[in-house]
């Protein structure tokens, strides 16, 4: 019984440290990961007039190599006073970037056979058969059948012939439909929510184009269904608590809330003029962080911390190992890292959702994927409506987040943020 006893406390001393190694970030300077500090303050200089000219209320950028801290750069304050400074820990609603997480968790059930990708999506949620399209998204035109299925892939890549509505993806009959029924309301419940988005007509036959949508949201349904579990109890158990996330969730805990940042908003939709009066206003009654959702939007509810977020890009850039457990095999994180659109949609299709902004960029199985000329990946990335980005590079293993809290995103300095890291290589 002894012998019994001490075993059980040595297992026990084990997950704890193993707990405590997967929390952990380590501090490096920059200059022992081959980076140069003087030139990633050039960054700072870049970024901190966005705060004092009034255009964003704060700022965090965290760049890491091989999971290590190497730079911060921080300015701001997170609470409507603006009295409390911006920190590491502060909690920050990521929005879009949800969309990679739920991916992988997707990718999961795939892997475990219980998902599959060429499936119809009305396999699994049989609200979804049946479906018409509005071309375009115009009801002014030929409402049609759709010719084929919605297939589990479509999800994953955005080309379901869903969408979103008009705040996000812009002015379509079919976009405002998704607004007045309130399809993005979390005080709902999730199967309300499919059978809302199910109602709606298609955008573009399933498979056709690419079409930034809530196509996540229902690969998160999907995980729930699948798994008989709520998205964020399923995530805690197969991604949190592997990669120690411990400040992830679609609910803060009440002991947390004093981390969570204010959310802002502009006052108007113009350009800020520098030195003039602060451009944003609070805009607490969209903070999801501070709210106890019904449904967990797989595309855009989680909340987390800079810290948090670079444990799952280094987790991908790791082969899909962590000190926690492996959260994806190799052979299915290639189709994380590898565009998964089809060559029919030719050249930029992107550009359909994001105009000149999607030049040069594909999409994998629930990431963007930044190119050179030739097509090949430079980055991957995503960001999320309150001007926040995440970007790993897996042949330098560096990555990067970007935090601030104010929505919708006004300012797209992803390309500025990866060019001036990168820059940085001594």
């Amino acid at each position: 019984m002894k012998i019994l006893s001490k075993r059980f406390v040595t297992l026990g001393l084990v997950v704890c440290w193993i707990s405590i190694l997967a929390s952990t970030v380590v501090q490096a300077s920059p200059e022992n990961s081959g980076y140069s500090t003087d030139k990633l303050n050039a960054l700072k200089n870049k970024l901190d007039p966005y705060v004092e000219d009034g255009r964003l209320p704060n700022y965090l950028l965290s760049i890491y190599h091989k999971g290590n801290l190497i730079y911060e750069a921080k300015k701001g304050h997170v609470d409507v006073a603006l009295e409390k400074p911006i920190e590491r820990d502060t909690i920050f609603w990521v929005a879009s970037m949800t969309k990679a997480v739920t991916s992988v968790a997707a990718l999961q059930l795939v892997e475990q056979g219980k998902l599959s990708l060429d499936a119809p999506l009305s396999d699994y949620l049989p609200e979804f058969a049946d479906l018409l399209v509005a071309p375009g998204g115009s009801m002014g035109a030929d409402i049609v059948a759709a010719d084929g299925p919605i297939l589990i892939r479509h999800l994953f890549t955005h080309t379901s012939g869903l969408s979103y509505g008009e705040t996000i993806v812009g002015p379509s009959d079919v976009s405002k439909m998704y607004d007045e029924l309130d399809t993005f309301n979390t005080s709902s419940s999730t199967p309300t929510i499919m059978s809302t988005i199910a109602s709606i007509p298609l955008r573009a036959q399933p498979g056709s184009e690419f079409n930034y949508s809530m196509s996540t949201d229902v690969l998160g349904a999907l995980v729930e269904k699948i798994s008989g579990l709520q998205l964020g109890e399923y995530m805690e158990a197969n991604i949190f608590k592997p990669l120690g996330m411990n400040d992830t969730a679609f609910e803060v805990p009440e002991d947390k809330l004093h981390r969570v940042a204010a959310l802002f908003t502009p006052k108007k939709f113009t350009v800020q003029v520098p030195g003039q009066t602060k451009n944003f206003k609070p805009f607490e009654e969209q903070n999801y962080c501070r709210q106890k959702p019904a449904a967990h939007a797989g595309g855009a509810g989680l909340c987390s911390t800079v810290d948090d977020f670079s444990k799952f890009m280094s987790a991908i850039m790791n082969d899909g190992k962590a000190i926690g457990g492996q959260i994806l095999e190799p052979a299915t994180l290639k189709l994380l890292l590898e565009n998964q659109l089809p060559i029919e949609l030719g050249d930029n299709p992107l550009t359909q959702s994001f105009g000149p902004a999607g030049k040069d960029l594909y999409f994998s199985l629930g990431l963007g994927i930044s190119t050179d000329a030739q097509r090949n990946p430079r980055y991957y990335w995503w960001a999320g409506a309150a001007n926040t980005f995440f970007w790993f590079d897996p042949k330098t293993e560096l990555s990067g987040v970007f935090m601030t809290h104010h929505f919708p995103v006004m300012y797209m300095l992803i390309e500025q943020l990866y060019s001036g890291t990168t820059a940085a290589k001594l």
